[in-house]
C-alpha cells in the first residue's frame, strides 16, 4: 500500500538528512535490513534501525517530484522485535507534519521499510514503505516475513506474495482489489504459521486458495456487492475450478487459504 497522501512510491532515494548526526548526506548508500533502514556513510559509519530516528528522507516519486518523509519515531514492535515501528510523517499544505499512514484497526499509524523482489505484488521500488494498515505490512505481521524462512526452511517470499493478493482479495493477481477496510478473514496455511480459527463458525466458509500470482480457485467472493462469484468467473474463467476447497486449492499450487463470511 502506498503511504497516503503520496502516490506510488519509491523509485530512487536521493538524499537523507540525519538529525541525530546534524548533517546532510547526499546520495547515500541507503538500504533495508528486515524492517530497518541501513545508511552507510562515506566515512565508514553505519546508521541502522532506531539510529535513524529523527532523520528526514527525501525521495523521488512519480512525475519527478521530491517527497520528504520524516522518521518521527522508531521503536520495536512489543509483539515482535524483528519489526520496527516507524512513524512516517509528511507535511500538509499548511506545512504541518502529520502521519503519512492511514490508521489500522487499532488506530495505529506506523509502518516500516522493506525490500521486495521484482515481480512481487507489493513492491513499489528498491525500498517499499508500507503501513501497518496495508496488505504488505499485515502479511509481515501474520508471520510471512519475506526475508525469513518458515518452520521447515521454506522461503517465505512466495507466501508473503500470496498473502498480499489474499488480503486485497486480488483474485486474478492483476492488482484489482475486491475487499473493504475492516473485513474479517480467517487466514491459514499448511506449514504451521497460521491456523484456521473459524472452522466451527457456520457464518464462515472457504473463500479461496492463494498462490504468488493470485487465487488458484475461488469458492465465493468476499463482497458480492463489489463482485459476485458469477461475475468473477465470467471475467476470469480460470478461477472457476469445480469444488474449490482446501484440498483442491492445495493440489493446484495454493500456499495459503482463507475463510470469510458467506
Amino acid at each position: 500500500m502506498t503511504i497516503s497522501p503520496l502516490p506510488a512510491f519509491i523509485f530512487l532515494i536521493l538524499m537523507a538528512a540525519c538529525a541525530n548526526a546534524a548533517e546532510t548526506v547526499t546520495a547515500p548508500d541507503l538500504s533495508t535490513e528486515h524492517t530497518a533502514f541501513v545508511l552507510k556513510l562515506a566515512d565508514g559509519r553505519v546508521l541502522r534501525g532506531v539510529q535513524m530516528q529523527g532523520a528526514m528522507v527525501h525521495m523521488g516519486i512519480e512525475g519527478g517530484q521530491i517527497a520528504s518523509i520524516k522518521l518521527a519515531s522508531i521503536i520495536p514492535d512489543p509483539k515482535d522485535p524483528d519489526i520496527l515501528r516507524h512513524e512516517f510523517q509528511v507535511q500538509d499544505a499548511q506545512g504541518t507534519w502529520k502521519p503519512a499512514c492511514q490508521p489500522n484497526f487499532y488506530g495505529e499509524t506506523w509502518g516500516f521499510p522493506v525490500a521486495l523482489p521484482e515481480g512481487h505484488p507489493g513492491r513499489e521500488g528498491a525500498i517499499t514503505l508500507t503501513c501497518s494498515s496495508g496488505a504488505v505490512g499485515k502479511c509481515v505481521r501474520f508471520g510471512y516475513k519475506p526475508w525469513a524462512k518458515g518452520p521447515h526452511g521454506e522461503d517465505l517470499t512466495p507466501y508473503h506474495a500470496a498473502c498480499v493478493h489474499m488480503v486485497r482479495a486480488d483474485y486474478a493477481g492483476d492488482g484489482t482489489a475486491h475487499t473493504k477496510n475492516g473485513t474479517d478473514i480467517d487466514v491459514y496455511d499448511r506449514i504451521g504459521i497460521q491456523q484456521s480459527e473459524s472452522g466451527n463458525d457456520s457464518k464462515f466458509g472457504f473463500e479461496a486458495g492463494w498462490a504468488p500470482a493470485g487465487a488458484v480457485c475461488v469458492a465465493h467472493t468476499r463482497w458480492s456487492d463489489l463482485i459476485t462469484t458469477a461475475q468473477l468467473f465470467e471475467r476470469y474463467p480460470r478461477l472457476a475450478r469445480k469444488g474449490c476447497d482446501e484440498a483442491t486449492a492445495a493440489a493446484a499450487g495454493a500456499l495459503l487459504f482463507n475463510r470469510s463470511k458467506r
